[in-house]
């Protein structure tokens, strides 16, 4: 018996729209098919959507999941160190210290929540970046007393300092 008009259980999670009710029930008288075989189709249909569905969210998790163990295992990141924090946790503090230079905490948020909503924020490529243009745009740190510093100070107990001639053009000897 084909019913005026057929009536659907959504499963939990699911919610079917009232266009979708007003675009299938011509179908279905169409094909004469009773409340019960209508609901079969459905029900298959649904199966279906989900199943479509859950192929990307898996394949999106797993990338995402990958991403953060290469963050991690990560033999720069790991051996990163800043404000007295090491591993992913100075790169952390290096990014935030860039991103609170922008003096706008509206769009701090905006762009974490951008990072969470995507997924780019596990990118390996970008966190590096970001890791890489945040140290670049970030005030200097303190220099330890007892090495050298990177900018080319001469070794504690060296007597001699390069000639000014040797300190300008250090490749010409």
């Amino acid at each position: 018996m084909i019913p005026e008009q057929y009536t659907f259980t959504a499963p939990e999670g699911f919610i079917l729209t009232p266009e979708f009710t007003g675009e299938v029930t011509p179908l279905l008288k169409d094909l004469g098919l009773s409340q019960e075989q209508a609901d079969k189709l459905a029900g298959f249909h649904i199966k279906q959507l989900q199943a479509a569905t859950k192929g990307p969210q898996e394949a999106y998790l797993a990338t995402r999941k990958d991403w953060q163990s290469k963050v991690l295992n990560d033999p720069q990141i790991k051996g990163a160190t800043s404000g007295g924090k090491a591993g992913i946790e100075a790169v952390q503090y290096d990014i935030g210290r860039a991103l609170s230079t922008l003096n706008d905490p509206a769009l701090v948020q905006e762009f974490r929540q951008a990072m969470d909503i995507t997924g780019a924020g596990d990118n390996p490529a970008f966190v590096k970046a970001f890791w890489r243009l945040s140290q670049r745009i970030a005030e200097g740190q303190y220099v330890t007393p007892g090495s050298p510093s990177p900018a080319g100070q001469t070794e504690p107990g060296r007597d001699h300092r390069p000639s000014i001639a040797s300190a300008l053009y250090p490749n010409l000897r």
